[in-house]
């Protein structure tokens, strides 16, 4: 007679079960990525990657995109080959530019320069992740970042309410004083300036070019600069260090202030950190200290560094690698376009902040001979300053004996 066998099953308990359901959950519901910030370089990021087809969740502490309104908005037209935009308030193609103690001396450009209403430019870009696929949530101020092996997770409180989310990689878009730098990398950018600035009702003679002030009296290693937009103009300086609000109060000494119609600024770190990328996690932008130094400018730099931060995930993800060695190729992606200009630019800026007014003035003996005139106006760009200050010093190396005198 055949004997019948048995078949013994393993017993789970109830709590492998709940682990094993939780853990499903957690991948099923999990976000491909959370952007934390919705200004340009954070929108930016959010539209190419929903573009693509992955599930990122935008978070904008504030309740509306765009404000406050921390910048000058001064771009060249490249930033609108990336960004559909009708913001425009102001083209311009010239500079005058204010040694101290000296008559200004007038740049003309073929090339314009455009201001921009910053506000409805962030919100322009926002609208195209938003069109993308992109959740955005506002008013959604992010309090703690952690990152593991098998997730980032953002804590945030949104209208009063405190949130949790999980994400393969969390990216931080955050400007200068980013949560997710200082939870993740836990380093500050070395070189930071301070700004203050006010919208005036004061109508600029010259629509056409925008004012730049330099030396002791207006700043502390930058400078100060006027910027015409029809009947209102924005007014404002920059320093390494404090005092920003006394140097202003010398500047205003140019102009009839008793129309200030708003007052803003923000930190812009002019140094990039020693590494943009961790593991499941990114900085671009101001976030990560890439911007302009010469200028303070992170608008286009902000949305280079988007653009390979969005080639970089991809990789990332059809890989399914978010490790720190894996993500460095980001940093590599960034730097082959604008890295050597930041350091250049980095380089000029330090030497810069340390000329005297004397200094300046041997300077402005220099530059504003035609010649030299000549020299900016055929090859000054906004966006990649070195290329004028290497020509210069090519073509006139007695400037660097005057820099010192």
């Amino acid at each position: 007679m055949k004997t019948q066998e048995r078949v013994i099953f393993p017993s789970i308990s109830i709590s492998t079960v709940l682990k094993t359901f939780k853990e499903v959950y957690t991948v099923w519901s999990m976000k491909d990525a959370i952007v934390v910030g919705a200004g340009p370089a954070g929108s930016y990021l959010s539209h190419l990657l929903s573009k693509k087809g992955f599930d990122v969740l935008n978070l904008e502490e504030h309740p509306e995109v765009g404000r406050p309104v921390d910048c000058t908005g001064v771009v060249t037209r490249r930033v609108f080959d990336y960004v559909k935009s009708g913001s425009i308030a102001n083209r311009v193609k010239g500079a005058n530019v204010f040694f101290p103690g000296e008559e200004p001396f007038h740049i003309e450009k073929s090339e314009e320069t455009i201001i921009i209403y910053r506000d409805a430019f962030d919100k322009d870009v926002s609208s195209m992740a938003v069109d993308s696929g992109s959740d955005l949530h506002m008013n959604a101020r992010v309090t703690s970042v952690s990152t593991g092996r098998e997730y980032a997770e953002v804590t945030f409180r949104e209208n009063g309410n405190l949130k949790t989310e999980k994400a393969k990689v969390v990216i931080g878009a955050d400007g200068a004083n980013s949560i997710v730098r200082k939870e993740v990398f836990n380093e500050k950018p070395r070189r930071v300036i301070s700004t203050y600035q006010v919208d005036s009702a004061f109508r600029m003679d010259d629509q056409d070019s925008v004012s730049v002030y330099l030396g002791s009296e207006v700043s502390k290693g930058f400078f100060a600069w006027a910027v015409p937009t029809g009947n209102i103009s924005r007014i404002g300086v920059g320093t390494l260090g404090s005092g920003t609000r006394s140097y202003y109060e010398a500047l205003s000494r140019h102009f009839p202030m008793d129309a200030v119609l708003g007052i803003n600024g923000a930190p812009i770190p002019i140094s990039y950190l020693k590494k943009t990328y961790a593991n499941r996690s990114l900085l671009v932008g101001d976030a990560g200290g890439i911007v302009k130094p010469l200028t303070g400018g992170g608008i286009y730099t902000g949305i280079v560094s988007a653009k390979h931060a969005a080639r970089a995930l991809t990789e990332a993800f059809e890989a399914s690698d978010f490790s720190s060695e894996f993500l460095s190729r980001y940093q590599k992606y960034w730097k082959d376009e604008i890295g050597r200009e930041l350091w250049m630019d980095g380089i000029v800026q330090r030497m810069f902040a340390r000329l005297s007014d004397k200094s300046l003035r041997a300077i402005y003996r220099v530059l504003s001979s035609p010649h030299v005139l000549d020299t900016i106006n055929n090859v000054g760009d906004i966006d990649y300053p070195s290329r004028l200050v290497i020509s210069v010093i090519a073509r006139h190396p007695s400037i660097l004996f005057n820099m010192f005198s």
